[in-house]
C-alpha cells in the first residue's frame, strides 16, 4: 500500500467531488430558472431558442459560482440570444470578475475604476455601489472607459459561444413539446 503524501484515497475524494457536483448542479438550475425568467419576458416566439440556449450559460471565470454574478452573466446572454447580438464577447459580468481580480493586484487606475464602476452598473443594476462615482470617471475618461469595455469585452469573449444548428427531440426537459427546431 501507497503511503506517500501524493497518494490521495477514494475516500478523500468524495467530499471534494460531492461539493464541485453540488455546485455544479446548482449553478445549472440558476441557469434554467434564468432561462424560464427569459421565457417570461420575451415573446412566445423565442421560447425554444431560449430554451436551446443553455449550453451558452457557461460560468468562465472562477467568481462565476457566486449567485448573483452567474445570473447576470446568464441574463446579458439570453438577452443578446433574444437580440440576435454576438454571444462570443464578455458580459459585463465577467468584465466585473477582471476588474475585481485585477484590483486585488495592483490599484484600478480612473479609467479602469470608471470601467468597473460602468460594468457594475450594467451588470447589477439592483446592487448599487456604495459609494459610486461613475458619473466623474465618465465624465473625464468616457473615450478611455470605452476603449477599455471594448478590449475586456474582446479579451474575455469565448469563440465557441455560440448557438450554432439546433436540433430538438421534440422533448425540452422530458416533456414532449413543439418545438419549431425538433426533427419531423
Amino acid at each position: 500500500m501507497d503511503t506517500s503524501p501524493d497518494t490521495i484515497s477514494l475516500a478523500d475524494l468524495v467530499p471534494e467531488i460531492s461539493s464541485v457536483l453540488a455546485d455544479t448542479l446548482n449553478l445549472m438550475d440558476l441557469a434554467d430558472e434564468e432561462i424560464d425568467n427569459a421565457c417570461a419576458r420575451h415573446p412566445v416566439q423565442y421560447r425554444d431558442t431560449l430554451f436551446h440556449s443553455f449550453g451558452l450559460l457557461h460560468p468562465t471565470l472562477p467568481r462565476m459560482t457566486s449567485a448573483f454574478v452567474y445570473r447576470s452573466h446568464c441574463q446579458e446572454l439570453l438577452t443578446r440570444v433574444v437580440r440576435g447580438e454576438d454571444t462570443r464577447p464578455g458580459t459585463a459580468a465577467e468584465v466585473c470578475c477582471l476588474c475585481a481580480d485585477i484590483s486585488t493586484q495592483v490599484p484600478l487606475n480612473s479609467p479602469a475604476a470608471g470601467l468597473y464602476f460602468r460594468m457594475w452598473a450594467q451588470a447589477f443594476p439592483h446592487t448599487p455601489v456604495a459609494d459610486d462615482r461613475r458619473a466623474h470617471h465618465e465624465a473625464l475618461y468616457a473615450d478611455r472607459i470605452n476603449d477599455y469595455e471594448q478590449l475586456a469585452r474582446a479579451k474575455l469573449a469565448v469563440d465557441d459561444r455560440v448557438l450554432g444548428t439546433i436540433t430538438c427531440s421534440g422533448r425540452h426537459h422530458t416533456m414532449k413539446v413543439t418545438c419549431h427546431y425538433a426533427q419531423l
